[in-house]
């Protein structure tokens, strides 16, 4: 089966639009804050690097769970060149299967920041990140898992798409096709069929594709307890035992 079928809510990559927004340091990432933050006129808008979504004037909405501040906020809306405001906290982002790096979460200097996501965000969250395929490219696991906001930078050289486990916070409304759950108990017995234990297999099972990755659904309880099993130790692993 295609991966759309299993788990049907699926989410483009991040794109910021700018690199100094993301680092391995949040030290470096509060420096270019307050440097950009002090900078006027033409100085300011060359520090930005404004692109045809966002410019140093551009009122944008805050993120879920973020605020901005300065003139404009009123509406739910702020310019980064009115009143910048307090450097934002950065948050740790996935940048690739096994590179955590940081992020300044301002939707003022994020191009396409997926709100979507961060609504979703918690700490009982799982996301899904398809690796993209490369043809006659060495075998390789053809998903990653994360707790953390995947930016979905990929290997391939090609940003995968992210798909979240449940649609809504506090691991609630699974993102699977209706009715799997029904069909792998039917299939297969009571046992390993949650939702972490679908995307464990799936995880554990994920074969690349041109069309996009690809997921056998096995007819014997033990084979899929066996991949089950292997897809939650890729899970731990890749989660760094969180």
């Amino acid at each position: 089966m295609e991966l759309d079928e299993l788990m049907p809510w699926s989410v483009r990559p991040l794109r910021t639009g700018r690199s100094w927004v993301s680092g391995p340091d949040p030290a470096a990432l509060r420096a270019r804050w307050e440097r950009l933050a002090a900078a006027e006129g033409p100085e300011q808008e060359r520090l930005f690097r404004p692109s045809r979504s966002r410019t140093p004037h551009t009122p944008v909405a805050a993120l879920p769970g973020r605020s901005t501040t300065g003139a404009g906020a009123a509406a739910g809306t702020g310019r980064f060149a009115r009143e910048p405001g307090a450097c934002p906290d950065p948050v740790r982002i996935l940048h690739g299967p096994f590179d955590e790096q940081w992020l300044l979460p301002d939707h003022r200097l994020i191009d396409a920041a997926r709100p979507e996501l961060w609504r979703v965000g918690d700490e009982r969250q799982l996301f899904a990140v398809e690796h993209g395929y490369v043809p006659q490219a060495a075998a390789g696991p053809a998903l990653s898992v994360t707790h953390l906001l995947p930016d979905g930078h990929s290997p391939a050289g090609r940003p995968g798409r992210i798909r979240p486990l449940y649609r809504r916070p506090g691991a609630t409304d699974p993102n699977l096709a209706p009715g799997l759950l029904d069909v792998v108990r039917t299939r297969l017995g009571p046992r390993e069929t949650d939702p972490e234990s679908v995307l464990a297999w799936i995880l554990a099972a994920a074969l690349p594709a041109p069309s996009g990755c690809r997921i056998p659904l096995p007819a014997d309880a033990e084979v899929w307890a066996a991949g089950v099993e292997l897809g939650r130790e890729l899970v731990r692993l890749q989660l760094r035992g969180a």
